[in-house]
């Protein structure tokens, strides 16, 4: 078991002196790569083009615009279907509450 045991110990310094040297040298690599290496040509900042944001918006309001001018057709087709239920459901309604009175009037006039 002594010995065991001490097999055990060896084993856990090794793994740390092991881990230990791995890790510094990891850090050293590191620390050897500059920023040079990770900078960019200067002429190619020359070739980009950029977006003005007024040209988006005014982008974003001609969709809007034209949006708007799609959905009126519908909008009136909606409304107009909107109206024919209310009435049928109006007329509904006013049919069930004659129904309803008829059939109590009836059952008043069997008593």
């Amino acid at each position: 078991m002594k010995k065991f045991g001490k097999v055990i110990i060896a084993t856990v310094i090794v793994g740390a002196v092991a881990a230990a040297v791995a890790y510094f040298y990891t850090q050293r690599k590191k620390q050897s790569i500059t920023i040079d290496e990770f900078e960019d040509d200067e002429d190619e900042d020359e070739d980009r083009s950029y977006v003005s944001l007024n040209s988006v918006k005014e982008a974003a309001s001609n969709v809007a615009e034209k949006a708007g001018e799609a959905f009126t057709p519908l909008k009136d087709a909606v409304k107009d279907a909107a109206g024919k239920v209310k009435d049928a459901v109006k007329g509904a309604a006013e049919d069930a509450s004659d129904n309803v009175e008829e059939f109590f009037d009836e059952s008043d006039a069997n008593n």
